[in-house]
């Protein structure tokens, strides 16, 4: 009867282990592949979007002279080209995002935004001011929110919510120029994920 249960243990402590494991591996290597398509799909939002600026900048001229025009009023041009439900903002009651670190997102903070749009593929967009004083043509005039997931978890900066940094004559995701080593730092389990709109573009992975 011992030797018995000796046995049975020999078979069945070596087929929990490998239980455990799949347990632990699988749903990691799940979430690494919902990333991968999110990393695709913002690589193709981002073209989309690129293109529709370079509609507006065609059209439109000088629409991003400065950032000291009214912004209502620059937005309302930009409209046409962002293939919006509606020219009206959506109400959002239950809608908040994070950091890719986890933190929460402060209302003085420069990547706080409020007003949202919804595109006809459920994306979420927002538009906003560099609040910063803008000294050189190096400095984005204006940035824009992008949440590919629409209303949808996770939420966090670097998963689904991007950024564009909006020049005069043309857009760039935000962290662009940056080196590589800042760009993987940033965008990491510790940063707040703002540079993976542009690490993302050059390759980088989850």
């Amino acid at each position: 009867m011992k030797k018995l249960s000796f046995s049975l243990f020999n078979i069945f402590a070596p087929v929990s282990i490998v239980i455990l494991i799949i347990l632990i591996v699988v749903p990691f290597k799940l979430i690494n592949l919902e990333q991968a398509q999110r990393i695709a799909t913002w690589q193709t939002v981002y073209n989309e979007l690129k293109y529709s600026f370079e509609l507006v900048n065609l059209h439109e001229g000088s629409i991003f002279s400065d950032n000291e025009q009214d912004l209502s009023e620059v937005w309302n041009k930009i409209v046409p080209y962002l293939n919006l439900k509606s020219s009206e903002k959506i109400n959002l009651k239950r809608y908040g995002y994070r950091k890719m670190n986890g933190s929460s997102v402060k209302k003085n903070w420069q990547f706080y935004f409020t007003d949202f749009y919804e595109t006809k593929n459920g994306i979420l967009v927002s538009f906003k001011k560099n609040q910063s004083e803008i000294i050189s043509d190096k400095q984005p005039l204006y940035f824009l929110f992008v949440d590919i997931n629409g209303k949808n978890k996770p939420n966090r900066i670097g998963q689904d919510i991007f950024f564009l940094s909006i020049f005069k004559n043309n857009i760039t995701a935000l962290g662009e120029g940056r080196t590589h080593s800042r760009l993987k730092a940033n965008c990491s389990p510790i940063g707040s994920g703002l540079y993976c709109s542009e690490y993302y573009l050059l390759g980088g992975s989850f």
